[in-house]
């Protein structure tokens, strides 16, 4: 990529905890053009983890700028001061479906001004990969924003959590949607995933013996995040509001009698999978 472009812009959004979803913040966001000199170029959207952007997005950015496809990333801890998600104790929660907003208004600036200032974008070909939490922002952005994409959109899920299943992702029907999920993975729930392509009639991939992560390099071996919160358990439904959520937090429930359960997460990186999702994403936009 001797001719790359990086451009760095933010997008407004709003700070999205349960006591101040007012206060107006600034969302940094980088689009990525492999050759700043070609024409036609399609564009992948990355949705961060909760643990932030990290060597996940930095594979997939330079590992779809050698297939010659662009990439946006919008970072959205830095603007709310955070620096992940606590899983312990939803330290610094922020929820998917603002992530999606958010995520759609930075797409939608590449739209709006492509014509002058992104000429070698072609916005018709168009793919969206997410990592766990951002697997989840991905699922609201085809549940509540996928309008303002093209119809030929490609959507990835890796990992995520996907639950409760809420009536919005039945519009996942309309859309070219993957889930991927190693076997391994107790932080979330490939069983899970499997009732969201059921439901939506997605395609699913499950990587046998694979844990949670396998798109982030860096691990050594199989680490652990200890003692992390995990809703897979619970039965539906569950509220998914944002304050409703916290009151119950807060009283150390997900609903009703339903208490939530932490466990001792395994993470590591499995290049095999990771391959399995790009070649789909570079098959899906090159095709």
């Amino acid at each position: 990529m001797n001719n790359i472009k990086r451009v760095l812009f933010s997008v407004k959004s709003t700070k999205n905890i349960y006591w101040d979803n007012t206060t107006e913040i600034s969302i940094g966001c980088e689009l990525v053009i492999p050759n700043k000199w070609k024409g036609n170029q399609p564009l992948c959207i990355i949705s961060h983890g909760s643990g932030g952007l990290g060597s996940d997005t930095d594979l997939f950015v330079n590992s779809l700028g050698k297939a010659g496809i662009a990439t946006l990333c919008v970072d959205s801890f830095t603007g709310r001061s955070m620096e992940a998600i606590g899983w312990n104790d939803f330290s610094g929660y922020v929820s998917p479906k603002i992530r999606a907003e958010e995520t759609m208004t930075a797409f939608n600036f590449l739209k709006d001004n492509n014509e002058h200032m992104f000429p070698g974008l072609d916005l018709n070909r168009v793919a969206c990969v997410g990592f766990s939490w951002g697997a989840d922002s991905i699922a609201n952005i085809i549940a509540h924003y996928s309008d303002d994409l093209p119809a030929t959109t490609f959507f990835a899920l890796c990992y995520g959590n996907l639950w409760p299943f809420e009536n919005e992702f039945y519009k996942a029907k309309d859309f070219d949607v993957t889930l991927y999920h190693g076997s391994a993975d107790n932080w979330t729930s490939a069983e899970k995933s499997k009732i969201f392509a059921e439901e939506t009639n997605s395609n699913f991939v499950e990587f046998f013996d694979v844990v949670h992560g396998f798109c982030k390099p860096g691990y050594e071996g199989i680490e652990t995040a200890d003692n992390v919160i995990v809703n897979y358990h619970a039965p539906f439904p569950v509220p998914t509001r944002l304050r409703d959520v916290f009151t119950y937090i807060q009283r150390g429930k997900i609903w009703k009698d339903t208490d939530w359960l932490r466990v001792d997460a395994k993470l590591g990186y499995d290049q095999m999978a990771t391959e399995r999702v790009l070649t789909d994403v570079i098959d899906k936009l090159k095709k």
